[in-house]
């Protein structure tokens, strides 16, 4: 079997197993299971930080009691504040990548890595438990999957086709600037047809698609930071658990950085319920 073959077949069962959790258990069931991939994540990210594999767990511990600790404990009216504290976070490292277009990045000590995913590992699983948790969150969660599904595979295809400017060549050196156009354009699309739908009858059909673009250009720096993050470790993919795609990581690093934005254009848009 092609290797492109398995990465498809790879990528349809993972999305049908997805998207089956995220309709279809309740919810401490949906957190308990992401819990679990949270974990998994956290494995691969410490590894890529200079960690040897007994060093790890306790990392990997300290990455699942801080999620669920703000989870458990956090004020649920002070959420928001949270959230921006992840919104912040990526905002920044956005901004630091895209400086380094023209020379390579300088190498950053293991503690800043590690201390990075500390902080957006656990703030990932805290806002899609969230999300999840409110009224009619399984569809709202779907749609912001979709809004980073949709950037991804549109800015892949677009690249190929009609990529000329790199966004980042020395981190990822197969994103172009026209991808990403092309990637906004199609979430642009899913907004509309969003805009259309009851899940968001109360919702401005303007801010629905600025929120999305908002969210989809995150997602660019989730993907940028994973990138670079496997350049400093020198390796290819975070793992291979996934066969044809990858890691954990490599399958998420983008839905790490849009899902703490999407739960605040959620709340921003009135549909947290009582967050």
């Amino acid at each position: 079997m092609s290797s492109t073959a398995v990465r498809v077949i790879t990528g349809i069962v993972a999305g049908l197993v997805a998207l089956a959790v995220v309709l279809f258990t309740p919810e401490r069931i949906f957190a308990g299971i992401t819990l679990v991939v949270l974990a998994w994540a956290a494995v691969e990210w410490f590894r890529l930080c200079g960690l040897a594999p007994c060093q790890i767990w306790p990392w990997v511990v300290g990455t699942v009691l801080i999620a669920v600790g703000w989870h458990q404990f956090w004020p649920a009216d002070q959420l928001v504040w949270l959230m921006g504290v992840a919104a912040t976070a990526w905002l920044f490292l956005f901004g630091t990548h895209l400086r380094y277009r023209t020379t390579r990045p300088p190498g950053r000590p293991f503690w800043q890595r590690r201390l990075i995913g500390l902080v957006i590992l656990p703030l990932f699983w805290v806002a899609l438990v969230g999300i999840h948790a409110a009224p009619q969150g399984q569809w709202l969660l779907l749609f912001g999957i979709l809004v980073v599904v949709v950037a991804d595979s549109l800015a892949y295809f677009s690249g190929r086709a009609f990529g000329r400017h790199k966004l980042a060549p020395m981190i990822s050196p197969g994103k172009s600037i026209e991808g990403v156009v092309g990637g906004l354009a199609g979430v642009a699309v899913l907004a509309a047809i969003g805009a259309i739908l009851p899940l968001f009858a109360t919702t401005p059909s303007w801010l629905l698609a600025l929120w999305c673009v908002v969210v989809a250009l995150a997602s660019v720096g989730g993907d940028l930071e994973e990138s670079r993050l496997k350049r400093e470790a020198g390796v290819k993919d975070s793992g291979r658990v996934l066969p044809g795609h990858g890691g954990v990581l490599d399958r998420l690093d983008g839905q790490f950085a849009a899902m703490p934005l999407w739960w605040l254009a959620l709340s921003h848009m009135q549909l947290m319920g009582g967050s």
